[in-house]
């Protein structure tokens, strides 16, 4: 009701923008800068309660939906022919290359991808900040300016509000104690604000600690006060009294002053201005969501800011905004630019109106922004861009305003403190920072002349030349100037000032091109235009026509000229007015206008026009003469940029028909007359400066210089040659240097707004005729080799492309007669040069082709001497073996009494013996025979030969210990050693340790000496923490250079010795035992225990034991080093399943069959890792390897009232066959002497927890398939099933069965790695149909496993024991649970497990693009430019390198992506930073580098930070690359090799990213 009183009361009032800012009065200060800060979100809806609803009832005249829905229902009937979008900082804007009318015309993402411009040439970029969707402008764009979504509809004249006039005063407000009567309070309390504003002067430490010492706040509070500050130009430090204010005022600047002379801006500001001013930035981001709801409001506004005040001294309301721009801060700034935007730019009358004002104001605008020290982006002057590049509004404002007049005089006035004596620019003890915003100001003058008229008025000819005069004065006052004069006897002690001039003339060097393309565009502002450019450069006071001159007699020729010594006289390199004549006679000559050139000009004396540039010429070549030397390095700077200053000699300035006498005087200005004419001696000053290698070089660089003047004359307007051909000329040369990608290419040309379409024109010509060449030159080639066969008798004819690459010039001369283009080419006459290049590339071609035949040979010989090889090994296995069967069978027949006693049993093996001793088994009595031990090693730091022995001095593998996430299936799931990991791991594979290795080999002395000289060299070297890491023992790789941060010692091999007899008693007696219950079996396994006595290591291969577990166990648990810790031989157990489970993995992601694949280096990698992992249980206690023995068994052999046993839901059941198979050895240790169990009976270990895990893991993969299958598995698998459903209550009746080839299939990974494992620990060859083919592997693995084909028979064999087991896995509360659907989330997973790959990324680049330009930060609600970045291996998208994402990990503050990588990748994260189209690998806090992203353009190239534009794709290779990269865990390896190649001064801040 108080709402509808106001609305009321205003409409009523006499005065109504008094009565609603006497309301604001009062209700403002009671919702702005109170006392206590508001809740987030409190103060929000105050201000739309209490403010804005008023205001809009007032201005809808009714309730504001009602409103709302009318003028939605106008705008249905008309469309909005212009987009208007504001674009932020960082936001990607795209250009169209064909129909954009100059490159700032851009679309935003939403526009472009609903326009016909994007089948189109187009370039992508990211924004500055401050411009606006240019989709409706029909000047904008040559074809296409409209969306669909903009495109024009029939506009509909509107009655608009005039009430809008009472909110024109609340738009500008300045910095003051005092506000209107209206606004003040009633009651003035005491209560002021002490506000610190921004500035580019102090840093943000410098402000930190300003703030720490004046207000006495905390570090972090002053990082925030400084965050905000930075980010919205000022904030309120205190709240108190007027006196306590002044004083932190005072402490602000008096400590700001001891870092820096210029104190920090602080104002002292009442709470009612504060909350005024704070509103007002309010108001006007809801002016922009008004007018946006229809034009006619638009319109409205647009002519209330700019109607002339009342009191003609008053300027208008939107000239007082743009005069006021620079007393506002930042904040401020960006909403009246937003509003200007969203208002007066959007409608072409309007914007030609501010454009007026704005070019009025210019002169003025531009002092501001000078004077101020913010950047040109939130500056009002930069608003020029949006004015400036519309074509008829430039014209408009060349004609109304003079704008060129506007902008050169004020430049003058800017640099007219420069000018010296001779009113000529002398740049010595300038301002750096205001000389550079001084240039920003031919920015301007480019965006005028940008777009030259097609048609011309009397007015505008008359404006143009006007502004050409001004801008030709001031080219006068750069005419010569900065004068040198070569330094002779002492070197300058001081370096001049030289950046200043330089950087001036190349500002004007696109200028002074524009201006020419103006000019060319109209016969008589042509000639008149040289008239006037002719005239200023008479004019120069320091022009050579003042000299007197002389004769010469040379060749019998007398020279009558000015002449000048370039050695002893000042000389200057800057001629922009040369320059400027130069190509305007080019355009005189092009048009054909020449010919009323002496109506304008008197006949010119090209002589003396070229005497300037010739001066230049010959300095160029004494200072590349090192003749100045003396003079510095500013010099020489200088003209190592300028060489393209005789370009002017070379195709402009001289003409075609040349005379004796300009040889003469070429050798006056080379200073070279004496020499040539004979009247040189030693007495001479010429010789006495000039050395014989000066005199050599310049008397080459002049004859060169003749050379160009006489034959070079490839040039548009010159020769009849187009701009086609010469950038095709261009391209040919940079080629033929060397080769070149297209952005390179690109780079190397001249600069030119065609050149990227000339380019690929020209590209694409090239590329088809030396294609069509090579094609010929081949074609005739295999002609020639077909002749030879049919002629030949004999049966082998060698093939051989060498020869045909041997082809003369005039052979290929020959059969060119195809290429009609060939002389076009060239530009020339001749065509034996460009036959001879292309004769070359021909034979270069041919020569690749013979290259790639004699590669496509040799691999076809090694794959035929590997197959010789693999059966000459297999030839030498069954010799072997049948020798082993010999010897067996002697034995027996000397032996037949031993045999008498043996069950029927063990004679029915007997029988098949000599079969099982030939067939490949590794696990079990029927084991086969190992494979030879470790070869003799070579130590790739001392070169030396040793064996690999027990009691040997260690050799040792480098190797990388890191966590992983590469086959997590719970991606963000964290592991605690509280729980029961690290002893089980979990069946999701949340976090594992891998373990990889380069595979070279080192003695462990070698090593730690090594080890020892990269600690103490690598701390002197800068940065180099972010290499390596030395406190966690970092170190590369001698040889390969690949990141390590442990060794891995060689273990030798005890072969096992199984024996005919022994294998027939101990199967008698387990068969007999193994029908005992589960405890009677393994309590009293003293009764089949078959001891032998454990061999010792040597205490080098012992240290070398602890030094690899020690490393594995602190990266695994991410815990300080502790050798007393428990698990110090699980997290090796843990490893060594964990690296074989990642090699199955990656084996199988590439389809290649499982042995034979891995390279010898991997292979001897992983056997290093298995047999360290079997080795652990010397180095650790042996009741703790028991304990964990037992623990671990107790999950298959479930024992009742034992707590804190996980179910067989809840384990890998391959990091437990590893654990269990590599502990079970401890069992037979005892106290006083070290045992270990007998080849026998760790035959039958192995076995039996074989068998036993699994049909463990097929009841896993049971209880998560489903499905019905048919067949003798099938009835074997339903028996199972059926058992399966009487221990769990029928919790799976509702499942009918399950398929047998599901459980197959989840079965075979884990029968891989088991038999990787075990062909790594007994060394038992495979057999060799597994090193074929991956498929159909099911059989062989069984086999080699010594398991049944039919798995499912494993139940049936040992029904008693197993229905016992059954019955007890199944009674687990914890299964009960994931069968009733209650905790299926975490413990049942399907199997096989998926692959883990990377994200699926979009085939075009623009889709992320877009998808970036939707992403909001989750903790931020303001429009600061954000980096999307997304991660790979989840595909969550991050607000990166942002303060209001960070967050605390380990205790300190980091950014979202280094917080998410922990999570995500256990530390290694992958990340695409999309707006910089680049790729961010990280592998710590701390380290990191780039990555070239997969996306490329057109030409095969990245463009990192979308530096060209150009449209990119997806390369699946690239992602391919990138994903095995990730998948092997060699991302730490790159990060590492990128490091070690750059030289970091400044390192980045990883951890904030």
């Amino acid at each position: 009701m108080l709402f509808l009183f106001c609305h009321q009361k205003w409409q009523e009032a006499s005065n109504r923008g008094a009565a609603i800012l006497s309301y604001l009065g009062e209700q403002v200060p009671l919702i702005y800068c109170l006392e206590t800060e508001p809740q987030q979100g409190e103060e929000e809806q105050k201000v739309e309660q209490h403010l804005l609803y008023p205001l809009e009832c007032f201005l809808f005249g009714e309730e504001p939906c009602v409103g709302l829905e009318k003028l939605q229902q106008y705008n249905s009937s008309s469309s909005a022919q212009q987009c208007g979008r504001v674009f932020k900082e960082g936001e990607t804007v795209y250009t169209c290359r064909d129909c954009a009318i100059d490159p700032t015309c851009v679309l935003c993402i939403e526009c472009f991808q609903k326009s016909v411009h994007k089948s189109h040439r187009y370039k992508m970029h990211a924004s500055a900040g401050g411009g606006f969707c240019d989709c409706g402008d029909l000047e904008a764009w040559k074809s296409g300016p409209c969306c669909s979504q903009h495109d024009p509809g029939t506009s509909v004249t509107m009655e608009t509000v005039q009430f809008i006039f009472s909110y024109r005063y609340m738009l500008v407000w300045e910095e003051t104690y005092e506000l209107s009567e209206e606004l003040k309070p009633k009651v003035k309390e005491d209560a002021y604000f002490c506000v610190l504003y921004n500035d580019e002067h102090h840093s943000y430490d410098h402000v930190i600690y300003t703030l720490q010492r004046a207000i006495a706040c905390d570090q972090n509070q002053a990082q925030i006060y400084t965050a905000l500050i930075d980010k919205e130009g000022r904030k309120a430090v205190k709240r108190g009294t007027l006196r306590s204010c002044q004083q932190a005022k005072d402490n602000i600047r008096r400590n700001s002053e001891h870092i820096i002379q210029i104190p920090l801006r602080v104002e002292i500001l009442h709470t009612a201005v504060m909350a005024h001013q704070t509103f007002a930035l309010r108001l006007g981001a809801w002016f922009q969501k008004i007018i946006g709801y229809l034009v006619g409001l638009r319109e409205v506004f647009c002519q209330v800011a700019l109607e002339p005040a009342a009191d003609n001294d008053q300027l208008c309301l939107i000239s007082r905004l743009m005069l006021h721009d620079a007393k506002l801060y930042k904040g401020a700034r960006k909403v009246v630019h937003e509003l200007i935007f969203s208002s007066l730019l959007m409608d072409t009358e309007f914007k030609r109106q501010f454009a007026m004002k704005f070019t009025a104001h210019y002169k003025q605008l531009q002092e501001d922004f000078i004077s101020d020290d913010h950047q040109r982006n939130i500056s009002v002057t930069a608003l020029s861009v949006q004015i400036f590049t519309v074509p008829t509004l430039a014209r408009q404002l060349i004609e109304e305003g003079s704008v060129i007049k506007v902008i050169i005089d004020t430049v003058m006035d800017m640099m007219s403190a420069h000018l010296d004596s001779n009113n000529r620019f002398q740049f010595q003890g300038h301002n750096p920072d205001k000389f550079f915003r001084v240039q920003v100001i031919f920015h301007d003058l480019r965006y005028i002349l940008i777009s030259k008229p097609s048609v011309w008025t009397e007015t505008l000819r008359v404006k143009f030349l006007e502004g050409l005069r001004v801008f030709l004065r001031f080219l006068c006052c750069m005419q010569g100037m900065e004068e040198v004069k070569r330094q002779l006897g002492q070197h300058v002690e001081v370096e001049p000032e030289w950046e200043a001039g330089f950087t001036l003339q190349m500002q004007l060097r696109h200028i002074l091109t524009m201006f020419q393309d103006w000019c060319s565009s109209d016969e008589r502002v042509l000639l008149l235009a040289f008239q006037e450019c002719h005239r200023a450069l008479m004019s120069c006071t320091n022009q050579p026509f003042r000299r007197e001159p002389t004769d010469s007699y040379m060749c019998k020729q007398i020279l009558h000229a000015r002449l000048y010594k370039v050695s002893q006289e000042p000389v200057s390199i800057h001629l922009p007015i040369s320059r400027l004549l130069a190509g305007l006679y080019v355009q005189l000559c092009q048009t054909g206008a020449i010919q009323y050139l002496p109506d304008f000009v008197d006949p010119l004396n090209f002589t003396e026009l070229a005497e300037q540039p010739l001066r230049c010429v010959v300095l160029a070549a004494q200072v590349c003469a090192d003749m100045w030397r003396r003079n510095g390095l500013s010099l020489v700077s200088q003209v190592s940029v300028t060489n393209s200053t005789f370009s002017l000699v070379k195709k402009r300035k001289i003409t075609k028909n040349m005379k004796v006498e300009y040889i003469c005087k070429y050798n006056h200005l080379f200073e070279l007359f004496d020499i040539f004419n004979g009247n040189s001696s030693s007495k001479d000053q010429f010789c006495s400066s000039f050395s014989k290698t000066d005199q050599y070089m310049l008397t080459e660089e002049m004859l060169y210089l003749i050379i160009i003047i006489v034959g070079e004359r490839y040039v548009p307007g010159i020769s009849h040659v187009t701009k086609e051909d010469v950038t095709m000329r261009e391209v040919i040369h940079l080629l033929c240097i060397q080769p070149m990608a297209h952005s390179s290419l690109v780079k190397s040309l001249p600069e030119n707004v065609r050149i990227v379409f000339l380019l690929c024109c020209v590209l694409c010509f090239i590329v088809s005729f030396l294609c069509c060449v090579c094609c010929v030159l081949f074609c005739q080639a295999l002609l020639e080799e077909k002749t030879q066969l049919e002629s030949s008798s004999t049966e082998e004819v060698t093939f051989d492309f060498s020869l045909k690459a041997q082809m003369s010039s005039r052979e290929i001369r020959s059969c060119s007669f195809i290429f009609c283009g060939s002389q076009h080419v060239g530009g020339g006459n001749g065509t034996d040069s460009n036959t001879e290049g292309l004769s070359r590339n021909a034979s270069m071609t041919l020569r690749c082709l013979k290259s790639v035949v004699s590669a496509q040979s040799v691999q076809d010989k090694e794959k035929a001497e590997r197959k010789r090889k693999a059966e000459a090994a297999k030839a030498h296995r069954q010799k072997i073996m049948a020798q082993m069967s010999a010897m067996q069978k002697n034995f027996i027949e000397s032996n037949k009494m031993l045999y008498d006693n043996v069950p029927e049993s063990s004679s029915q093996m007997k029988s098949t013996l000599m079969d099982v001793d030939e067939s490949r088994v590794a696990v079990g009595p029927q084991q086969g025979v190992c494979s030879t031990d470790w070869e003799a090693q070579i130590c790739i730091l001392c070169q030396e030969e040793q064996e690999v022995q027990a009691q040997a001095p260690a050799m040792v593998l480098t190797a990388c210990v890191q966590r992983s996430t590469v086959l997590t299936q719970n991606r963000g799931k964290t592991l605690s050693p509280k729980g029961s990991y690290p002893l089980f791991m979990p069946p999701d594979l949340a976090v594992g340790t891998h373990t990889g290795s380069c595979g070279h080999v080192m003695h462990a002395t070698c090593w730690q000496k090594y080890f020892e000289a990269v600690q103490n060299t690598t701390r002197n070297r800068l940065h180099a923490d972010l290499i390596i890491d030395l406190e966690n023992g970092e170190y590369m790789c001698p040889l390969c250079k690949s990141l390590c941060n442990t060794v891995i010692p060689l273990i030798p091999v005890e072969p096992s010795k199984l024996n005919y007899p022994t294998r027939c008693f101990m199967t008698t007696c387990l068969r007999a035992r193994v029908r005992a219950t589960p405890p009677r079996l393994w309590t009293g396994h003293h009764f089949l225990l078959s001891f032998s006595l454990s061999f010792a290591f040597s205490r080098s291969i012992t240290e070398m034991l602890g030094v690899c577990a020690t490393t594995v166990h602190r990266v695994g648990l991410q815990t300080a080093p502790n050798d007393l810790c428990p698990y110090m031989p699980v997290m090796s157990w843990n490893t060594c399943a964990y690296t074989i489970q990642a090699i199955e993995n990656m084996l199988q992601e590439e389809g290649k069959p499982l042995f034979g694949s891995l390279q010898n280096r991997q292979l001897s990698g992983l056997k290093a890792l298995v047999q360290f992992s079997a080795a652990q249980r010397l180095k650790s206690s042996q009741a703790v390897v028991q304990k964990h023995f037992a623990d671990m068994l107790a999950v298959l052999v479930p024992v009742p009232n034992v707590e804190n046993t996980p179910s067989i839901l809840e384990v890998d059941f391959f990091h437990l066959l590893v654990g269990l198979v590599l502990s079970i050895p401890a069992l037979y240790q005892e106290e006083a002497v070290d045992l270990q169990p007998s080849a026998v009976s760790t035959a039958y270990n192995h076995l039996y927890l074989l068998h036993l895990l699994t049909m463990t893991h097929m009841l896993q993969v049971l209880l998560a398939s489903h499905g019905l299958g048919e067949g003798d598995e099938a009835q074997a698998a339903a028996e199972l099933f059926s058992i399966v459903s009487q221990h769990t209550d029928r919790l799976r009746a509702g499942v009918t069965g399950f398929c047998v080839e599901g459980v197959k299939r989840g079965v075979l990974p884990f029968l891989r790695c088991a038999a990787l494992f075990f062909n790594c620990l007994t060394g038992v060859p495979p057999p060799e149909e597994l090193s074929e083919s991956p498929e159909s592997q099911l059989h062989l693995l069984c086999s080699y496993l010594s398991l049944p084909s039919n798995l499912f028979q494993l139940f049936q064999d040992h029904r008693d024991v197993v229905t016992t087991l059954i019955k007890r896995w199944c009674e687990n509360a914890a299964i009960s649970k994931a069968l009733k659907g209650e905790i299926i989330s975490h413990l049942v997973f399907r199997y096989p497990h998926k692959k883990n790959r990377l994200i699926d990324l979009p085939e075009d680049y623009s889709v992320l693009l877009n998808q970036a330009s939707h992403f909001k930060c989750p903790n931020s609600s303001d429009d600061e430019r954000k980096h999307p970045t997304l991660c790979l291996l989840c595909g969550v998208m991050l607000c990166a390198q942002s303060p209001c994402c960070q967050e605390q990990l380990n205790g300190e503050d980091v950014g979202a992506c280094t917080a998410h990588a922990a999570i995500c990748g256990a530390g290694v994260g992958m990340f695409l930073r999309v707006r910089e189209c680049e790729i961010i690998l990280m592998a710590s806090k701390t380290r990191g580098s780039p990555y070239p992203a997969p996306y490329l353009d057109d030409y095969g190239e990245t463009d990192p930070q979308l530096g060209r534009g150009n449209p990119l794709h997806l390369c699946p290779e690239r992602y391919r690359k990138l994903f095995h990269m990730w998948q092997q865990h060699c991302v730490l390896e790159e990060i590492a090799r990128s490091l070690e190649l750059l030289n970091v001064m400044f390192p980045f801040e990883w951890q904030m990213l």
